[in-house]
């Protein structure tokens, strides 16, 4: 148990601080030492030297402050004190905060002091009696070695975050989405528990998603949800009961509102128990989350309102446009943010923290063509498009594809395999046609396929007997006939299997027709507007090749792609 010792009046320290000549706060720094003398001199010298200091005499008012929601950057702290030691409080408060830096002071400095400081995760001593330069430079030091560790950090999350954004956008399912919008909230961002808050009317209770799912959201955590909701800004707290979860409950909260066109649409909240949870760093990445998680919200939605207007083509080809119009719009303003920023600490870093900063902006690069691509396609008319022909190479295109579609595999627990022949297949396409084509088979085969299966991409090289052995029991299919180029020396396949619930074989010839979708049970389930195969077909018959599909019911499918191959080109 801590024994109170001596104490310092906390106002006469904050009058210190507030008659300082100095400009904005450079940190936030807490000075615990049982000496008043030492205490005062710290307090002063830091408070001059523009940080907000907090000082005490006492442990037990250390700890509070410790625990309490104010965002503490750096500790200084004697390694002599009457109830617990010195080395004894910077752990307990790296286990509260582990992003802080502790500097202890000794009049005694040895090898053995020397090791039990780093075991504490120190990052500096000073040895009594230090000149106030000595002091000023300790703490500029241990602070400026916190900053890179949190540029580190975040830099590190930022390529995390942008993996979990391609998965989020990738899912179109409401209920599917915003569970795994707070699965990812906690994934990178350390909670007890974890809220999504969606506000559909003044009239309405909001729809309230929790992770784990037991979680209980009390009434002052809906509180700082709905404020954060209405100020459209993120807050945080830590003096309050907001959540319980297995008994505990969880004072410290950190909110960020969802905004979708402009407008407010939710509330992210996280629960816990340390600091660590509202640090700077962590508002950042949460904020970030939430920009993308509005987009993807609001794009199920409109997805689900397609999915309503599919029989009207009119219609459906109106809500198509908006959405997609929509979603490039939403994208781009938080990707914008994420290639600036980035490009701001690439260039002023260097080493390690550079090659961090590049590999962070190759991936929103890759993101921002994603964008561009969507654009493309919303102006794509099928029947009117050209092909721009070149040589592809046809498994790096693969795993490409692959590359892109992997995170919602992973999602649903799918591994996805790639089988390529010994020599690379060539074939004059349209690389981004070829790539929508693949795209749409592997998306349908995640989408379909069971969770924690398998899902299996080949490439193989054809002979023309081989092909009309395979399309023989599937002939009747007028997307064959209309499909099939006359005579071709070889042909280059691939399939995408999956191991879902399969396809009825009277339904093998209608899947490819537009707004054709198969039984109701799997469209309220999985969504879709009946428009991706026939994207495919239309795109194969544009390259002179064919489509087909082998299923049955409870067995899985598997989707074929062929191409005419020239074997001189191999």
């Amino acid at each position: 148990m801590l024994m109170p010792g001596p104490s310092i009046m906390t106002q006469e320290l904050e009058r210190t601080a507030a008659n300082a000549n100095v400009g904005a706060p450079l940190a936030h720094v807490l000075i615990v030492d049982d000496e008043i003398i030492t205490c005062t001199m710290c307090a002063t010298v830091l408070t001059n030297a523009g940080y907000t200091v907090t000082a005490t005499t006492n442990v037990g008012e250390a700890l509070e402050v410790l625990r309490s929601a104010a965002q503490i950057d750096l500790m200084l702290a004697d390694i002599q004190m009457p109830s617990i030691s010195g080395l004894e409080l910077a752990q307990i408060a790296r286990e509260l905060d582990p992003a802080l830096a502790v500097i202890i002071m000794t009049g005694h400095t040895n090898e053995d002091t020397l090791h039990a400081t780093a075991r504490s995760g120190v990052a500096d001593f000073l040895s009594k009696p230090f000149e106030l330069d000595e002091l000023r430079f300790a703490v500029h030091q241990a602070l400026h070695k916190r900053e890179l560790q949190q540029e580190q950090i975040r830099l590190r999350a930022y390529e995390q975050l942008l993996a979990s954004s391609s998965a989020i956008s990738s899912i179109l399912d409401h209920a599917q989405l915003s569970a795994v919008i707070v699965q990812r909230a906690r994934h990178h961002i350390a909670c007890d528990a974890g809220f999504l808050i969606l506000y559909t009317g003044a009239d309405t209770a909001p729809q309230i998603v929790s992770d784990p799912v037991d979680a209980l959201l009390l009434t002052d955590g809906q509180a700082l949800a709905t404020a954060a909701y209405h100020s459209g800004a993120r807050s945080s707290i830590g003096d309050i009961e907001l959540a319980e979860h297995a008994g505990t409950s969880a004072p410290i909260g950190l909110a960020v509102p969802l905004h979708a066109q402009g407008r407010p649409i939710g509330v992210i909240l996280l629960c816990g128990r340390q600091n660590a949870l509202i640090s700077p760093v962590n508002q950042d990445i949460l904020t970030l989350l939430g920009n993308q998680a509005g987009t993807a919200l609001e794009n199920a939605r409109l997805y689900s309102e397609l999915q309503r207007g599919y029989h009207s083509l009119a219609e459906l080809d109106r809500l198509k446009s908006e959405f997609i119009a929509i979603a490039s719009h939403e994208l781009r303003s938080p990707l914008a943010i994420v290639l600036g920023y980035t490009k701001m600490v690439r260039d002023q870093s260097d080493g390690e923290h550079r090659e961090y900063a590049q590999r962070v902006l190759d991936s929103a690069q890759q993101i921002r063509a994603i964008v561009e691509k969507m654009v493309d396609l919303r102006d794509y008319d099928r029947d009117r498009a050209d092909l721009m022909l070149e040589q592809q190479l046809l498994g790096d295109t693969l795993r490409q594809v692959i590359g892109r579609l992997v995170p919602a595999a992973e999602l649903k627990g799918q591994r996805v395999t790639l089988q390529l022949p010994s020599t690379e297949l060539i074939v004059p396409a349209d690389r981004e046609k070829l790539l929508l084509m693949i795209g749409n088979l592997l998306d349908n085969a995640i989408k379909f396929g069971a969770d924690q299966s398998q899902i299996r991409v080949e490439l193989a090289l054809w002979t023309p007997e081989q092909l009309s052995a395979a399309t023989a029991a599937v002939s009747a299919n007028p997307t064959l006939r209309r499909l099939a180029r006359p005579h071709p020396e070889a042909w280059a396949v691939i399939s995408v299997a999956d191991e879902g619930l399969g396809i009825d074989h009277t339904e093998h010839a209608q899947i490819f027709e537009r707004f054709y979708q198969v039984a109701d049970s799997l469209t309220r389930k999985h969504g879709g507007t009946g428009l991706g195969l026939a994207l495919v077909s239309d795109l194969a018959r544009l390259h002179e090749g064919l489509v087909w599909v082998e299923s049955t019911l409870n067995q899985g499918s598997t989707f074929f792609i062929a191409l005419p191959y020239t074997l001189a080109e191999g």
